[in-house]
């Protein structure tokens, strides 16, 4: 309940805080700079300004398919054999594994290994491939191999001539610089690989793609510095700063700048490296499509449009009629913001003090309820993503358009293109959480909505599948969503089930089953919220949209219990049909559990193999570790990480498991270890 002094502060301070300045919302056509200096006064104005709420960064994205694989060339060696899990079908993504059916190829620390895989039986490293820097993710296309990684390079800070002087005579100043590199490697044969081509360029990578022969990869770099630095660009030993003029913006401001850089190049041969360079608000999703890229960041409500909308939709018609209309004559006068708000705080000041009793209690029971209208309503315009639609084919880069969308998105699985729609599923914060599915045309202008989904819970996983998209939104219990997308203005539920826990990922099983993973939860004694408990698998059956059904449940471990695929999905494999399911686990058990809210203690760590078919649901056929008893026990409750399962891959009838420290290989028909390779 707000307070009669509460009220009153609403009333008369909060709207007399000064703001040195109005920035004007500018128009949101793509435009470059003219000048170095442009882009200086640009950043520097820009990020002058308020915020509500700030920067936020969350993880990256792409789009959804029911494809088992990439499109990769397969050897003749092994005509059955897994890829990297992805969401496009023809669209790969960079792993720290790659296989061909014969070889695997994986990143080592500084090293990429190159391992003659199959057969098992005779497996070994025929060749290692040491960087000068760090390794993050590669790619394989046919006998070409990309390598993405950093390193520090130390560069020569820009600063006056006399502050230079100075340092230089009082000590050594050095500033280092992270360079991300892409390394193309001939691998016609194997055990020599040749430096085919290389790039690298200032900055962080962020993410990349494989479309054919061309690899399309997003290198950011903060635009920060008095003068900004610009990207400098390194190809061929020649060493090339983006000059200015070829920088995008778009004229509204934002809290925090950062150059985002679009790479593409050709694997197979030399043709030109090109280059696209944006600046804009932290990159946080990227989904592409094969046609198209969408980059997508948080755009929060300036501090001065939020104080402005308490202006106008709480303060002002409160007032009476004459006292409104000199309010409303100065904030539609040409003064300054601030002086803006001075004045009309003033006259609400003296309004204030000069009415009675009775209005002023009045005032209070009036100003409650605008508050909470307005409060709810201004959730949806608070936070939004804006999406930058970016068109791609055969390396050739050119910006198309922009959209947005109310609220934030949880991961790459929260959007999609599907018929030249764009889908995108989104949480809003504000009063209580609601969650939204949004659908953009080819022009990004929103075309149909489903809103207020789940009050007061939020998004932990979403998956669009065709004319479909499934959403689970959680608090203390899971709903699972299905949605019907058929007709694009017009989505609207079609069935929901509620089961305890949640499910951080989904994936297709077939067009009427998905199989989602998450966390088994048990509903709190008190309190509105539930202890997650430990990993819960889930198989659902939407035949009948209306009445979806979990047909089979899996719990593993106790609280504690954890696994990477469910952050990242190239860490799940899964293949229906050998009705196989993998994927890393580290237990937590507890031995005599007492409560809901306790720990278990640390048992294992590795890949879980699982039978799975809609018959018989999950049917565990066993575990596979890179340690041994006597290894946990030393480890204690922290596992150690060189040891740790990550990723799993099969090649015929064999399955690969990894490590940072080995490779070993276990039959599929009766998961016995056929052998083992270190690292």
């Amino acid at each position: 309940m707000i307070s009669r002094k509460e009220i009153a502060v609403l009333l008369t301070i909060a709207i007399i805080i000064s703001i040195s300045a109005c920035v004007q919302q500018k128009e949101n056509n793509i435009k470059k700079f003219s000048s170095e200096q442009e882009l200086n006064d640009f950043v520097k104005s820009s990020q002058s300004g308020s915020y509500y709420g700030g920067a936020m960064m969350q993880s990256r994205v792409m789009t959804a398919s029911m494809s088992e694989g990439s499109a990769i060339q397969k050897s003749a060696e092994a005509s059955d054999f897994s890829t990297t899990n992805i969401q496009v079908e023809g669209v790969d993504e960079a792993d720290i594994i790659k296989n061909d059916g014969k070889y695997i190829y994986t990143v080592s620390g500084n090293k990429v290994e190159i391992i003659d895989a199959y057969p098992a039986e005779s497996a070994k490293i025929i060749s290692q491939i040491e960087i000068n820097g760090s390794v993050n993710e590669i790619f394989i296309n046919g006998d070409r191999l990309v390598v993405f990684g950093y390193e520090n390079k130390e560069i020569e800070i820009q600063q006056p001539a006399e502050e230079k002087r100075i340092a230089a005579e009082s000590y050594p100043y050095r500033r280092y610089a992270q360079n991300t590199f892409i390394k193309v490697y001939d691998l016609s044969e194997k055990t020599n690989p040749i430096l085919a081509r290389e790039m690298s360029m200032e900055g962080s990578y962020y993410d990349s793609r494989m479309i054919g022969d061309y690899v399309y990869a997003v290198i950011t770099k903060y635009a920060n510095g008095d003068p900004v630095p610009l990207p400098m660009i390194m190809s061929n030993e020649k060493e090339t700063k983006i000059a200015a003029t070829d920088v995008y913006y778009f004229d509204y401001p934002d809290s925090s700048y950062q150059f985002t850089n679009i790479i593409s190049l050709n694997v197979k041969n030399n043709e030109e490296i090109k280059t696209k360079t944006f600046l804009l608000g932290y990159t946080q999703n990227m989904f592409v499509s094969q046609n198209n890229i969408y980059i997508t960041y948080q755009k929060r409500m300036r501090d001065i449009d939020y104080t402005n909308k308490i202006i106008d939709e709480v303060v002002i018609p409160l007032l009476p009629a004459n006292i409104e209309i000199q309010a409303r004559n100065v904030r539609n006068s040409n003064l300054k913001s601030y002086e803006k708000m001075s004045q009309i705080g003033k006259i609400v000041e003296n309004y204030f003090n000069t009415a009675s009793e009775m209005e002023k209690v009045n005032l209070q029971k009036a100003g409650e309820e605008k508050m909470k209208i307005m409060q709810s309503s201004i959730a949806k315009e608070m936070e939004k993503t804006i999406i930058h639609k970016i068109a791609i084919s055969n390396g050739d880069v050119e910006y198309k358009t922009q959209g947005e969308a109310p609220g934030n998105v949880l991961n790459q699985f929260s959007m999609d293109e599907y018929n030249n729609y764009f889908r995108i599923a989104t949480t809003t914060q504000g009063s209580q959480q609601m969650n939204h599915i949004y659908v953009l045309d080819s022009d990004m202008k929103i075309v149909g909505k489903l809103e207020d989904l789940a009050p007061g819970e939020r998004i932990y996983s979403a998956r669009f599948i065709g004319d479909r998209a499934y959403l689970v939104t959680f608090k203390k219990v899971d709903p699972l969503f299905v949605i019907d997308l058929k007709e694009p203005a017009n989505p609207k539920v079609l069935g929901k089930l509620k089961i305890p826990g949640y499910s951080d990922y989904l994936h297709p099983y077939d067009e009427n089953h998905i199989i989602g993973i998450g966390k088994e939860a048990v509903e709190a004694k008190q309190g509105d919220f539930a202890w997650y408990q430990g990993m819960k698998l889930a198989l659902f059956d939407v035949t009948d949209v209306e009445n979806p059904k979990e047909i089979s449940k899996y719990v593993i471990g106790d609280r504690g219990t954890d696994s990477e695929a469910l952050r990242e999905h190239k860490a799940f494999l899964f293949s229906k049909s050998k009705n196989l399911l993998v994927m890393p686990v580290q237990v937590y058990e507890i031995k005599n559990k007492t409560s809901d809210w306790g720990y278990g203690e640390f048992t294992f760590q590795g890949a879980y193999v699982f039978n799975l078919d809609t018959e018989n649901g999950f049917v565990l056929k066993g575990k596979i570790t890179h340690r041994d008893d006597e290894a946990i026990k030393k480890e204690g409750s922290y596992p150690d990480y060189r040891n740790t399962v990550r990723r799993s891959l099969y090649i015929g009838d064999v399955l690969y498991t990894l490590s940072s420290q080995m490779i070993k290989m276990n039959s599929l028909d009766d998961i016995k270890e056929i052998g083992k390779i270190d690292i």
